[in-house]
């Protein structure tokens, strides 16, 4: 019997990214240097999607992630392969929206929902992309959404004036449901658990995998990150680097 795992999956398939986002949840979040994830080729990912056939599981929404996905070489056979595998019923794509290649829009045409994280550098992202004929090509294929980040979250530190405890962490926390991370031996509940790579299932039974997912008893980490945590106003670790990276994917925009 086919069994659906509800919720948001996420596959981070490359760590490398053109921003340097200071606090980043899967890059830099305990800001004391990179956490680094390993790069997936598509024969890495065909081994999550076997363990899923293995265990006769489906995602309601697959998501790739990087780093910048966007970067990867491989995305399209990535993308192609995923889309055959029938694991999952919505697959969707995170990206900074600095590098819209014509390749890569080729690419990104062919999901169901792609969400744009907009970050603030200088001019408005998003008002730059809905203006442009970029926006009318892509949005005419897939559902396109826009995530404004300008602040980004302070894992491990308290907000001042909210009660905490590991209960209240866990019912408030939307990363439980939204944010879950597949990898080829591990899930987890959370980015922030899959960064610290704790509190995680095998895929070694399919009842323990649907029991893990299900299970609304709090993680072990909870008892340490309290949510909603402190939040920053976004930074930059290179800033030069990263106005010159968003120059350029102004300029891919515009010349679409």
């Amino acid at each position: 019997m086919l069994n659906v795992l509800p919720g948001s999956f996420d596959l981070h398939i490359i760590d490398t990214c053109n921003l340097n986002c200071k606090g980043c949840v899967v890059l830099d979040y305990l800001q004391d240097g990179r956490i680094t994830n390993s790069r997936y080729e598509l024969s890495d990912v065909k081994e999550v999607v076997e363990n899923l056939t293995r265990l006769d599981l489906h995602l309601e929404e697959l998501k790739i992630l990087g780093g910048e996905p966007t970067l990867h070489t491989n995305l399209d056979e990535i993308v192609d392969y995923l889309l055959s595998t029938n694991r999952f019923d919505f697959l969707s794509l995170v990206t900074n929206g600095l590098n819209f290649t014509p390749k890569i829009v080729n690419t990104l045409k062919k999901l169901d929902r792609l969400v744009i994280s907009v970050y603030p550098l200088e001019e408005d992202l998003g008002d730059i992309i809905q203006a442009s004929d970029l926006y009318k090509d892509l949005s005419s294929h897939v559902d396109v959404s826009f995530w404004r980040q300008n602040g980004f979250y302070l894992w491990g530190e308290e907000e001042d004036n909210i009660p905490y405890s590991t209960k209240l962490n866990w019912e408030r926390c939307y990363q439980k449901d939204t944010c879950r991370v597949i990898t080829k031996k591990h899930l987890y509940r959370c980015t922030t658990t899959y960064s610290e790579k704790k509190d995680m299932c095998t895929w070694d039974s399919q009842q323990e995998v649907i029991d893990f997912i299900s299970s609304d008893n709090p993680l072990d980490h909870c008892k340490v990150c309290p949510f909603p945590p402190k939040l920053q106003a976004w930074e930059s670790n290179n800033l030069p680097i990263d106005t010159k990276n968003f120059h350029r994917g102004i300029n891919l925009i515009k010349n679409y």
